[in-house]
């Protein structure tokens, strides 16, 4: 795991507290510890507290929950189309200008090449925050680029029982951290890459989950859904390459690259299905759907062929104008990932292009991501399908909870990454949902949610 921090610029100092990276299990390290947990949820104003704080500060604590929940219940949203449209456009215009500062280095001077890699966000108070697109000195030793972080409702109003003020610095939505750069493959070609890929997208064709996938989507475009679908963006599927090379085998193999392989390749497996939809064909009739292992195409040659290679030119070959376009965002990707997802017709999209991507026409596929994807979703554009982790009719309780790792005590987050939220839950309310059965365990609690 690796370190993260946030800092805006006119800060001079390091964070005492540098967070660490995004995971479904995140902990912060503490000592002298009393209670055993404490209650959290998504409107909670109670101020639950380990050690000691005065009155004051928890007064303020207080004052900061309140007005932030204040601000979400009136329905300001967290991540505006405009504000990450904005942000888009300052960290392209960056790009631009360190392309051409390197192109001609004598008209660049330190202060002038500083302020051009900075880029200002707003709070939600609309108070302007900013940013330096360069690894601050402070944190070189562990960071070598930066990252866009999103913050959902929950990490907002999350007060860490040993550090509850915490919540009283400056706690914006969207910011700016900085952290180590994709892992590469180790010691892995891209030939190489490709060749692992193709066996996975091989064993995807004939497993279970690719056929109860193919079943659920079909149960959908009969039910008269999907058919506006014209596009797929993914969020948080992984690397491909970054996990090959380290020795893996068996269930430590197929949870980190199995899982990965079989993410991409679902993507295939839903192209297909689209342009079936688009032609008005039953899924039943062809067979598609119904083989027992999700491996035949309608001809019956699915063993022969690469189904992704095969998904993306169906169109083609059936003299059909449709084109379902693909694009994938994750930061983990690395130069090798990225042309190999060229290759199979996934354009690899830079933070927040996947998101500003998202229209009517558009069918999100998101598997346990690192960032709030469902609340970003929500606030920037509801698509006309979703294929993400399965969104929870009410909030569950939430707590934190503490637990012994190495003989030190640590607190464990109450909520994932990518936690529901009211709005998320009021959102999907207009979907059909279907849920996915995923025997093969390369997804989890998945739902395909259509309008």
């Amino acid at each position: 795991m690796s370190l993260t921090a946030t800092v805006p610029m006119h800060d001079d100092l390091p964070s005492p507290n540098p967070s660490l990276a995004p995971s479904s299990d995140l902990s912060l390290s503490t000592s002298s510890l009393d209670h055993d947990d404490h209650d959290l949820s998504e409107t909670d104003v109670d101020v639950d507290v380990d050690m000691d704080t005065d009155k004051e500060t928890l007064a303020k604590i207080h004052e900061k929950l309140a007005h932030i929940n204040d601000l979400y219940a009136s329905g300001q949203p967290l991540f505006p189309r405009s504000l990450l449209a904005s942000l888009d456009a300052q960290i392209e215009n960056a790009n631009a200008t360190t392309k051409a500062s390197e192109a001609n280095t004598d008209t660049e001077t330190e202060e002038t090449g500083n302020s051009a890699k900075q880029v200002t966000i707003p709070d939600l108070d609309s108070s302007p925050h900013t940013y330096s697109l360069r690894v601050p000195s402070w944190c070189a030793d562990f960071a070598s680029t930066y990252r866009i972080s999103y913050s959902s409702i929950q990490n907002l109003t999350c007060i860490h029982p040993s550090f509850p003020e915490v919540l009283l610095r400056d706690s914006s939505p969207v910011s700016i951290c900085y952290t180590s750069s994709p892992e590469a493959g180790h010691g892995f070609s891209g030939a190489e890459v490709a060749e692992r890929f193709a066996e996975s997208v091989r064993k995807w064709e004939c497993s279970s989950t690719c056929g109860d996938l193919k079943r659920a989507l079909g149960e959908l475009v009969g039910r008269g859904k999907l058919s506006r679908v014209r596009k797929i963006v993914c969020f948080g599927l992984g690397s491909l390459s970054a996990h090959l090379g380290l020795g893996l085998s068996g269930d430590e193999y197929e949870f980190t690259v199995g899982r990965a392989h079989a993410q991409h390749a679902a993507v295939g497996t839903m192209v297909g299905v689209l342009r079936q939809a688009d032609q008005g064909m039953c899924l039943g009739e062809t067979g598609e759907a119904n083989g027992e292992e999700g491996g035949a195409d309608g001809n019956g040659q699915g063993q022969d062929r690469d189904p992704m290679a095969a998904a993306m030119r169906d169109g083609e070959e059936t003299g059909t104008q449709t084109e379902i376009k693909c694009y994938a965002q994750d930061p983990a990707y690395n130069d090798t990932d990225q042309a190999l997802l060229r290759s199979i017709g996934i354009q690899p999209l830079d933070d927040p292009k996947g998101f500003l991507a998202i229209d009517e026409e558009t069918l999100v596929f998101s598997v346990s991501p690192n960032v709030p994807v469902k609340q970003i979703v929500a606030d920037v554009q509801w698509p006309g399908a979703m294929l993400w982790n399965t969104v929870c009719a009410e909030e569950r309780d939430s707590k934190w909870e503490k637990k012994v790792r190495d003989g030190e005590e640590v607190w464990i987050t109450p909520f994932t990454t990518d936690p529901d939220s009211q709005r998320v839950r009021d959102m999907v309310k207009h979907y059909t949902s279907v849920p996915l059965r995923d025997s093969n365990e390369w997804f989890g609690d998945l739902t395909i949610y259509a309008r």
